[in-house]
């Protein structure tokens, strides 16, 4: 699944490729994703407006017009791409808007891809998107907050679930999803099912420092690929991968002392940890 350096990743390519690209024509070859898409109101409010900004809130792509905000969620295995022909070139392609550049006249197209279909697409009000269901109860962006240890330290104090968890809700923070907890929580120290009430204020703040450090170097390497995230070119994408201490990695030896990394499974996701580097209380 993209998770917040993959999607800041597609964000920053859309800005480059897509702002200040008025909205010519929407196709769709489907009526849903996750949930029905607004095929009447983006047609109707959508088409004939001008992209005049980008940006992510959480795992979320917002794509803003003048009155309206495109909101876009890549789900499991969705990619945004960039192409010359507004005709489908990929299986699994749900919608299509061509856009053209009112002073070059330039045109491009961008498709949706997704086969899964996990992902989402609406059409929300510019002024008001942030009280929608999807945004209302979102913690703060973990890049942008800068007291994000004591932010932390103050929600756990009630919190008996395990720390793995604690960080990947999208409740405390947003955009630390599996991956990236898996790799702050070894940098710390911390093992995965330690409960998130039991960490003491001072071991907060270095969780959260490497919080932001896994997270800044994944956008620098555009993110950490597999298998299914692909750039605006539709090319496997993201580097990161080469540099994970322990995601992915079970039985293998541990780069700090060599103990093999082991794999347990908690809240239904797959957590690797070193039983060396990080020991449970």
């Amino acid at each position: 699944m993209p998770e917040l350096p993959e999607v800041e990743t597609t964000v920053r390519c859309m800005r480059s490729e897509f702002l200040g690209y008025k909205i010519s024509s929407a196709k769709f070859y489907r009526k849903n994703l996750r949930d029905p898409m607004p095929v009447k109101q983006i047609q109707a409010h959508g088409v004939g407006s001008t992209i005049v900004d980008i940006e992510r809130r959480g795992k979320y792509i917002l794509m803003h017009t003048a009155k309206n905000s495109f909101v876009i969620h890549l789900g499991m295995t969705g990619n945004i791409l960039s192409r010359g022909d507004k005709k489908p070139a990929q299986k699994h392609t749900h919608f299509v808007f061509e856009l053209k550049n009112p002073k070059t006249k330039k045109t491009k197209c961008l498709h949706y891809v997704d086969a899964r279909r996990f992902g989402r697409l609406d059409l929300l009000p510019r002024e008001n998107w942030q009280e929608h269901r999807y945004f209302a109860s979102m913690g703060p962006e973990p890049l942008e907050i800068r007291s994000l240890g004591k932010h932390l330290y103050a929600a756990s104090t009630s919190k008996k679930t395990t720390i793995k968890s604690f960080v990947m809700d999208q409740r405390t923070v947003v955009g630390v999803g599996n991956i990236y907890a898996c790799e702050a929580l070894f940098l710390t120290g911390i093992h995965p099912l330690a409960a998130a009430n039991s960490i003491n204020a001072k071991t907060y703040s270095l969780l959260a420092k490497n919080i932001k450090k896994v997270l800044k170097k994944a956008i620098e390497q555009g993110g950490t690929s597999f298998r299914d995230f692909k750039n605006l070119e539709g090319k496997a994408s993201g580097y990161f991968a080469i540099k994970l201490n322990v995601y992915n990695r079970k039985d293998e030896p541990c780069k700090k002392c060599d103990t093999p990394i082991e794999n347990e499974t908690i809240a239904g996701r797959s957590s690797f940890y070193c039983p060396s580097c990080q020991v449970k209380n």
